[in-house]
């Protein structure tokens, strides 16, 4: 909601020659697991002959009735010939310090808030807006390693099959696609893999995941010794995912490991 305040003693109705100011949208330009980069883009519409300087800008952005960035300055708004966005880039690690999102939503509330200032011919102006919408809250799913599974011992090679749990917070489904993984065995890099579509993980639930892989036969005795002997296995897993998420593709990296069970 925007309103004007005219501060001058003149008693006629300028409003014709007023700059008005509209919020267009809300535009993310980058996004990931651990940032986000968006403007918040606000239409000027000038209905004088001549050009307006925006000479007073101040905000207060807002998630979940929280104040988390605030401020007032002009320069710092990128201007267009009829646009100024507003840039805030933030790192979702201090956004969760301050709220905490529900599981099973994609987004929380966003609150902007503040005014425009213009010294016109006629006077000073401020233009005050009260903008509400929704703003990502994406989050990393959580990654447990599960059981390492011997498929098959070829003659050179020994074909695994090690199981992720994947906790999805958010409301919607998550999809994995395009997976490239190396394993480590007690330290030691033995195997990779790669997987073109692992599947979906809905929201707000809890799904394994089975990673293929192959390791050479003699990297594979680490292994092979924990089935027969009933221990566990040091195994280390790093991966690069890419995740559908509600927002859009976003890359995961994965660094897990564990001692884990080893069965055929």
């Amino acid at each position: 909601m925007l309103t004007f305040l005219l501060l001058t003693g003149c008693g006629a109705d300028l409003s014709g020659f007023i700059p008005t100011v509209k919020f267009s949208r809300f535009s993310v330009n980058d996004l990931d697991f651990e940032h986000i980069d968006t403007d918040f883009v606000f239409t000027v519409d000038n209905p004088n002959p001549i050009g307006v300087p925006l000479d007073r800008f101040n905000y207060d952005l807002s998630l979940m009735d929280i104040s988390i960035l605030y401020g007032s300055d002009p320069q710092g708004l990128a201007e267009g010939s009829s646009e100024v966005a507003l840039p805030v880039s933030l790192e979702f690690v201090s956004i969760y310090e301050a709220i905490t999102a529900t599981r099973g939503v994609d987004n929380v509330g966003f609150g902007l808030a503040g005014d425009f200032g213009f010294d016109t011919d006629i006077g000073p102006v401020d233009i005050t807006y009260d903008e509400h919408g929704d703003f990502p809250a994406l989050r990393a799913p959580k990654i447990k390693l599960g059981k390492l599974k011997v498929n098959s011992i070829g003659s050179s090679s020994v074909d695994f099959a090690l199981n992720i749990d994947v906790d999805n917070d958010h409301g919607s489904a998550l999809g994995f696609t395009d997976m490239g993984l190396k394993v480590k065995f007690a330290g030691i890099q033995v195997g990779n893999g790669a997987v073109s579509d692992l599947g979906d993980v809905e929201g707000a639930t809890t799904k394994t995941l089975t990673l293929p892989f192959s390791v050479d036969y003699a990297d594979a005795i680490n292994a092979i010794t924990a089935i027969a002997t009933g221990q566990k296995l040091k195994v280390d897993l790093d991966a690069d995912v890419t995740v559908s998420t509600p927002f859009g593709p976003v890359p995961l990296h994965i660094d897990e490991g564990g001692d884990l069970s080893v069965t055929e």
